[in-house]
């Protein structure tokens, strides 16, 4: 079961949005976003006054036309094409006590140290501008409804950094009552991607409560559906970098208990393609490394990666704080880990083959949590080409501080 239900939401004008949404720099993730999110995403701006500036440039960019306010509340298809595949889903905002309630499951746990920063900037921009990202097992129904919509001319048609974003709003009531019973009618749906928000989202609505203010518009939060046969999953590799220095001849010896270990032909980078397999790179050379024990095809691979080699051999205890874990995932992944381990030469570097979407549900459906960025999901959607403005509580926030 899902409840959702529309928003008014912010938009760039069609004149500007090319341009805003266009690349001008890249995120930690690799992410793709443009003008938008250099003024207004917290992770582009940094400071104790941070979220004042972004309130400052929000304004402004609503003021100068940039950016404007739906006049009803709506729901949204949004179609993403990136070199050939197309991605089809609903935008929409979710009730928060569906989490609450065990019928949003999710397979991985959250980035601590950034669910900090998004409370105080959910509390004191109030801005949404990106959704999570949850999957539902396929409903021929909800396909067979998304598929009447988009045989309209779409609303909005943007095109930047060789993706086309197709965008429908669905204003009447009967359509959005008929799209609401659809997603009622789901079992369960699964958060993929965008934890470290849904657990701000979770934590400031706690922080409200525990205030004895009301909870209102953060009951909600934007939200990006799509069935799971769309989803593309791709690895997301581990870079090391040792505590203290480490005897590798130690390492292999631990190594070999668990692994069958082999040098890689011609030092070529290691690729896996099985699920339990690995590579890794240290002191230079590349090995394969194949998991002998029996109860690898019921771990995932992060998992077992993390408690059989990163926690015993290199003191990882906690994959979501530990600087000396670097992750790193997307199209660029591979080149990125090398040109590391090549400026780093004391770095060890483990390559994982990707999870599929199945293995995700089924992980969330038995509530196991796998470590922080376990999985790279696409579609990355872009910060800023739909947004959500929640009313700020500037003095809540300074009472939950003084705490």
């Amino acid at each position: 079961m899902a409840t959702i239900s529309p928003f008014m939401a912010l938009r760039p004008q069609a004149v500007y949005a090319d341009k805003m949404l266009s690349l001008q720099s890249l995120t930690r993730d690799l992410n793709p976003n443009g003008r938008i999110a250099q003024h207004l995403d917290h992770d582009f701006i940094s400071g104790s006054q941070s979220n004042t500036r972004i309130l400052d440039n929000l304004q402004r960019m609503m003021r100068s036309g940039e950016l404007y306010l739906e006049d009803k509340p709506c729901m949204f298809v949004y179609e993403i094409t990136e070199n050939g595949n197309v991605q089809t889903g609903l935008w929409t905002l979710t009730d928060l006590k569906d989490y609450d309630q065990g019928l949003i499951k999710t397979h991985e746990a959250a980035l601590h140290c950034s669910t900090g920063d998004l409370i105080n900037y959910r509390a004191e921009v109030g801005l949404e501008g990106a959704p999570v990202l949850l999957t539902h097992r396929p409903s021929a129904v909800i396909k067979s409804l998304l598929y009447r919509f988009r045989q309209e001319e779409a609303d909005s048609v943007y095109y930047a950094n060789k993706v086309f974003h197709r965008i429908w709003a669905v204003y009447d009531i009967h359509s959005i009552r008929q799209i609401s019973r659809c997603f009622a009618d789901l079992q369960a749906v699964y958060l993929v991607d965008g934890h470290h928000r849904m657990s701000a989202a979770i934590n400031y609505r706690v922080l409200r409560k525990k205030n004895r203010c009301e909870t209102g518009e953060f009951d909600l939060i934007s939200s990006f559906y799509m069935s799971s046969e769309q989803l593309r999953v791709k690895e997301y590799h581990r870079l090391v970098f040792p505590h203290k220095d480490i005897e590798i001849d130690l390492v292999f010896k631990e190594l070999k208990k668990i692994f069958s270990v082999t040098r890689s032909i011609r030092n070529e980078l290691v690729i896996p393609y099985k699920k339990s397999d690995f590579g890794m790179f240290i002191a230079g050379k590349w090995y394969n490394l194949m998991y002998k024990q029996k109860d690898g095809s019921r771990v995932a691979d992060t998992a077992l990666l993390q408690e059989q080699v990163l926690k015993p051999m290199f003191k990882i205890n906690d994959p979501g704080r530990d600087p000396n874990l670097v992750t790193i995932g997307g199209a660029d992944a591979l080149e990125v880990l090398q040109e590391q381990l090549h400026l780093h030469p004391l770095a060890i570097g483990f390559t994982l083959t990707a999870m599929t979407t199945e293995q995700i549900i089924e992980t969330a459906q038995q509530e196991i949590l796998l470590p922080p960025r376990s999985t790279w999901i696409e579609p990355r959607i872009p910060f800023g080409i739909i947004l959500r403005k929640i009313e700020a509580d500037l003095s809540l926030k300074y009472e939950i501080l003084s705490d």
